[in-house]
């Protein structure tokens, strides 16, 4: 086999290998989405008959579980590994499905819909992890964007499920059951595919087992580039440990001023981002297009436009990025959002009952969602990413995801009672928050396009440390 033909089949297995573990990416988006259309069987369940606060307990007790699998999911790989980490929440999803899908009361429900969101949270955290310490440079970024294309894939997958189950709850109550349990086939194909990939080399030199990371290198490496970037990773991992141990605490993180303000610039962008309102609409979105007019089978078709178009939301955002800058992809996607938000809630408020008010408002949606994932969803994570300086990068990034999804499960739990309350006004509120977001983005969040990370801590450090002189350390 010559060079050429050696590095396209190592190229191949690595796609496969991302595929596999990125199955904990797609169940993110599939067990964040299904409640979608079940909850409307569950609230009908004799064994449940959920009101509308119970419903967003059974929707956000995932996000609530989410919020602390992510703050834990990372330090617990660390020390036990990429690959292991994996396997084992392939069998959480697929306990976790079939628990839900076999729960006889809401407690039942509620501690495996919280389970599951143990695996979510850490799944968000460990799936790109893994992917980038296994790809190669060349390929690092397409494979590591793999995962947030599978998140709303799985979501969309789940308004198919959906869409295509719906019609036979008229005569099955129980259909939730397998709305909920067919999560388990990824949730198996993520445990028993972990098996077949390799443990990320640079783990495994973190731990002091060099041969075994030749070893993984030489299976997903060419032969010709294996001795060089054996001898990258080792050069990192000895500095990542002498950084380690000038690491912050979590006191020195809120006893310095300047990072502090980072910190507070970054968990409200986590906060504008969920109170924009977009996982009221992911969650509820068949409730929300019932609500507009179209009966329960149809809203659940029209809804897989939902997850569609955060496919192709967050496939252009991918390209976009680089391109547009992310202060301006944030503007323009609160912007939109708010103005979309207004026109649906003035439309479901005045003419509910004419004949184009319903199509109007799903419309509405759809061109919300396509511009929120093109823009707030993924510039919000690359920007948290950015502007913490490195020593404080670790714990301050952890700090923002938990309260990105603590935000998360708010929207969740009180999404169901503003929505049977007054849609409307719910939509009015959402878009107050995305106006709130942008004098927020305007005054606090800096353009971080093409800048060095070394002048995005400069930045701060003038704006907020009186004792900075430009000297970046």
């Amino acid at each position: 086999m010559d060079q050429s033909q050696d590095q396209k089949s190592h190229v191949g297995f690595l796609w496969a290998a991302t595929f596999i573990s990125a199955m904990g990416s797609l169940l993110f988006g599939y067990d964040t989405g299904i409640v979608n259309g079940s909850l409307q069987f569950m609230a009908k369940a004799q064994q449940l008959d959920l009101t509308s606060f119970q419903q967003g307990i059974v929707s956000s007790g995932l996000t609530l579980g989410a919020a602390f699998g992510a703050i834990f999911g990372g330090p617990l790989a660390d020390k036990i590994g990429r690959k292991r980490i994996l396997t084992i929440l392939g069998i959480i999803f697929a306990v976790g499905a079939l628990g839900c899908a076999f729960s006889t009361s809401i407690v039942v429900l509620i501690i495996f819909r919280f389970l599951l969101g143990l695996a979510v949270g850490s799944a968000s955290a460990n799936v790109p992890v893994y992917i980038a310490e296994i790809a190669p440079s060349e390929f690092r970024g397409k494979m590591v964007t793999t995962a947030q294309v599978m998140i709303v894939s799985g979501q969309f997958i789940a308004f198919g499920v959906n869409a295509a189950l719906t019609p036979l709850g008229a005569g099955n109550a129980a259909i939730w059951r397998w709305m909920l349990g067919l999560g388990t086939i990824p949730g198996i194909i993520l445990w028993l595919g972990m098996y077949l990939v390799p443990e990320s080399p640079r783990w495994l030199v973190s731990q002091n087992k060099n041969s075994k990371a030749l070893e993984v290198l030489k299976k997903i490496r060419s032969a010709a580039s294996v001795p060089s970037e054996m001898a990258e990773i080792e050069a990192k991992d000895k500095a990542d440990k002498e950084e380690a141990a000038e690491q912050a605490s979590f006191k020195e993180l809120f006893q310095t001023r300047w990072v502090l303000q980072i910190l507070i610039t970054g968990a409200m962008l986590g906060i504008i981002q969920q109170f924009a309102g977009i996982n009221s609409i992911m969650y509820y979105g068949g409730k929300i297009i019932q609500d507009s007019g179209f009966n329960p089978t149809v809203a659940a078709i029209l809804n897989t436009g939902n997850g569609l178009l955060s496919v192709v939301g967050a496939v252009l955002g991918m390209f976009t990025i680089d391109w547009l800058g992310r202060k301006k992809l944030e503007y323009s996607g609160l912007v939109i959002c708010a103005t979309t938000l207004v026109i649906a809630g003035i439309i479901h408020s005045t003419v509910p009952n004419a004949s184009w008010a319903g199509i109007t408002i799903v419309i509405l949606v759809y061109i919300y969602i396509i511009f929120f994932q093109g823009t707030l969803g993924p510039v919000t994570w690359l920007i948290n990413s950015e502007i913490f300086p490195q020593r404080f990068r670790g714990i301050g990034t952890g700090i923002t995801i938990f309260i990105l999804w603590i935000g998360n499960f708010v929207v969740g739990l009180l999404s169901p009672v503003l929505l049977d309350w007054n849609m409307s006004y719910t939509f009015y509120i959402f878009a107050a928050c995305c106006v709130l977001g942008i004098v927020f983005v305007h005054i606090r969040v800096p353009e971080t396009k093409g800048v060095p990370l070394e002048e995005i801590e400069k930045y701060f450090r003038s704006k907020y440390d009186k004792s900075y002189k430009g000297d970046s350390k």
